[in-house]
């Protein structure tokens, strides 16, 4: 039994304006993941940029170069699998088949960091890009943008995207050299 001095109506409305002040403070899940994708998304063109100024810079004429460019929030790996599906990463530094990978950066390097892997003479066949991202740098990241570039004999492909914490994205990209 309710208070004489509520009445039903007015219960109804009290509980009503509880409910919308508990969906006020509720945020709807699947418009925060939307939010977030979008700003991945802005990141990673940002990214696409700053590799395509970098790219134009330093022309590569011959050879295979594969860059990945992340922001300092995130320390994320770059693996190029060869076509003797020996793969070229930070304990891999060098193949058989000619692929060599620069500096392993890590967090507190710079603003954005870059990886890259190079074969001088890439053989024929299905290379595969693979990202991971073991550690974040910064608190509260659980998932990274990326840009990835991929320059062979002066052609260019370029390709962006997000990758989450602790995950192995094992194929980003695939391409073919004939």
């Amino acid at each position: 039994m309710y208070p004489r001095s509520v009445s039903i109506r007015s219960r109804a409305a009290l509980l009503l304006s509880v409910q919308l002040l508990l969906l006020a403070g509720c945020s709807n899940p699947e418009a925060e993941e939307a939010k977030q994708q979008a700003e991945l998304d802005k990141r990673g063109l940002e990214l696409s940029a700053y590799l395509l100024d970098r790219d134009v810079q330093t022309e590569l004429q011959e050879g295979l170069a594969v860059h990945l460019a992340f922001g300092a929030e995130a320390d994320l790996d770059l693996y190029v699998t060869d076509p003797l599906l020996e793969t070229v990463y930070f304990a891999n530094r060098k193949s058989k088949s000619g692929g060599e990978i620069s500096d392993d950066i890590r967090c507190g390097t710079d603003e954005i960091g870059v990886e890259e892997i190079r074969f001088i003479a890439p053989m024929p066949g299905r290379y595969r890009i693979g990202i991971d991202y073991p550690s974040r740098c910064a608190d509260e990241i659980k998932k990274a943008a990326y840009a990835l570039s991929i320059q062979h004999d002066g052609k260019r492909q370029e390709a962006h995207g997000s990758v989450s914490l602790q995950r192995f994205d094992v194929i980003a990209l695939e391409f073919e050299i004939e």
